[in-house]
């Protein structure tokens, strides 16, 4: 039977398996790759049988390759704690860079013309896959092994106040990292969870590198306040030679943040208090998407553009897209387009106003097209111009983002990415002239929380339930 600490025990031993088995994937995929590429069939019908030299010493080389990049990249750390993702991106970075030094090397000797192409394809891109499927197989593992009691490390959390008893919180609910709570240094409980208070209470500088050198602590992770910085100098003082990992906890749950994080810019450390997750390889997933997806939706829709084009036209004289002042991304300017659904002077006594269901101002073709929110499809354009995206939050004209960006808490943060056709906050319903704060709230859910599945969902619902709505008008 799996003792509690084996795996603990034999973490050196997993991470050396785990270097076998990213050699093993490259060897195995080049040469399965060989044999279900038409290269296979052309050498077979030559008479000759087997793997080719040329392509033996290929795989070879970039097995060698692998296994002295990944570790440079970092790949065999301990990610407990980190995000799928972040080791994906890793692990997709250091093949890829073994695949640029394999083809530079094809190119400076010249041999590049003996490979096949489609061969290549099919060995780079399954190695990838492969890749990226033994490091989540692997999560999963750990996951289900450490929410049933093993592999665990066992952490001291330095602080006893709100702040520690969030951290405590989250941590107790995150059974799939492992970590268990030993023991608690501090001096006061009152602000702690039932729960906590039956753990050990440490008081003393002393006592905790005593308790920490004699017991089975891995971890201490220091939760004080910042108006804590004496005892948090003296708790380093303390643990300096200590064995376990000393993490600090930023005291910034106080704050309403969104998507915070830690990173290193020029060797200094930060907090990341407010940034979008569309960034990186992210960003790049999310313009790749929009430029297709777009490019896509003009051919379908070009026809009906086509009639309602013929229908602004004959419904009130004018031109037919209406071009309008917006602000999008990092708070930049754009001209957006619409079809016209006014006469061309519907403001001139009015000035800029809100949409709303007593507005009469539309032409009885142009409310149609609010109706059905096919008005907006001329942005399609404004998504291939690089403007907005298929995806986000809705722009709003220049004098409106100065009257509520602050009246309405976290207003600016929607600019933190390219506006969007349709969005979370309107497949919601959250649309027209509606309250705004529940709106922004649906926007920075949005930017929080973005995947290219999120905006595939959004796309599905608007279909369903975003184009014809009470709102639109």
């Amino acid at each position: 039977m799996l003792k509690k600490g084996f795996l603990r025990g034999h973490s050196n031993t997993l991470n050396h398996v785990l270097r076998l088995v990213d050699l093993l994937v490259v060897f195995i995929c080049g040469t399965l790759a060989y044999y279900y590429s038409p290269a296979f069939e052309t050498f077979t019908s030559l008479g000759t049988q087997g793997l080719p030299a040329h392509y033996f010493n290929a795989i070879l080389l970039a097995v060698a390759f692998t296994a002295i990049l990944f570790p440079m990249f970092n790949i065999y750390r301990v990610w407990r704690g980190t995000s799928t993702l972040v080791e994906i991106k890793s692990i997709t970075i250091a093949w890829g860079m073994a695949i640029l030094l394999l083809t530079a090397l094809a190119f400076v000797t010249k041999s590049g013309a003996e490979f096949s192409r489609s061969w290549m394809g099919i060995w780079f891109a399954s190695a990838w896959v492969s890749l990226v499927a033994s490091r989540v197989s692997m999560r999963v593992v750990l996951r289900w092994l450490r929410s049933s009691g093993f592999n665990h490390r066992h952490i001291v959390i330095v602080g006893t106040g709100g702040q520690a008893a969030v951290v405590a919180d989250r941590l107790r609910r995150s059974t799939w990292f492992g970590l268990e709570i030993s023991a608690l240094f501090g001096t006061d409980t009152k602000e702690l969870p039932a729960w906590l208070r039956d753990k050990r209470l440490i008081n003393d500088v002393v006592e905790l590198r005593r308790y920490i050198d004699e017991g089975d602590v891995d971890q201490v992770w220091i939760s004080l306040p910042h108006s804590e910085e004496k005892t948090i100098s003296d708790v380093i003082g303390a643990l300096d030679g200590s064995a376990a990992e000393i993490r600090y906890v930023p005291d910034i749950f106080e704050y309403q943040l969104m998507h915070h994080s830690l990173s290193e810019i020029a060797g200094v450390p930060v907090v990341n208090i407010s940034y979008s997750a569309i960034c990186g390889m992210n960003k790049w997933v999310k313009t790749v998407e929009d430029y297709i997806l777009a490019a896509v939706l003009l051919a379908l829709a070009s026809p009906l553009m086509l009639f309602l084009a013929i229908g602004v036209k004959m419904s009130s004289p004018g031109p037919i897209l209406y071009r309008q002042q917006r602000v999008g991304w990092n708070g930049q300017e754009f001209m957006m387009f619409k079809f016209r659904s006014m006469p061309v002077e519907a403001e001139k006594d009015t000035g800029p106003v809100w949409a709303s269901q007593q507005d009469k101002r539309a032409t009885t073709f142009g409310s149609l097209l609010r109706k059905t929110s096919l008005d907006e499809l001329p942005q399609l354009f404004n998504v291939l111009k690089g403007e907005m995206s298929l995806i986000g939050p809705r722009p709003e004209r220049p004098m409106f983002v100065e009257k509520y960006k602050d009246e309405v808490p976290h207003y600016m943060k929607k600019h933190l990415v390219k506006a969007g056709l349709t969005g979370w906050a309107q497949v919601h319903g959250w649309r027209g002239n509606t309250c705004l704060h529940t709106r922004i709230e649906h926007d920075l859910y949005y930017i929080e929380n973005w995947s290219l599945w999120l905006d595939i969902k959004i796309i599905i619902m608007t279909v369903f339930r975003g184009l014809v709505h009470k709102n639109a008008y």
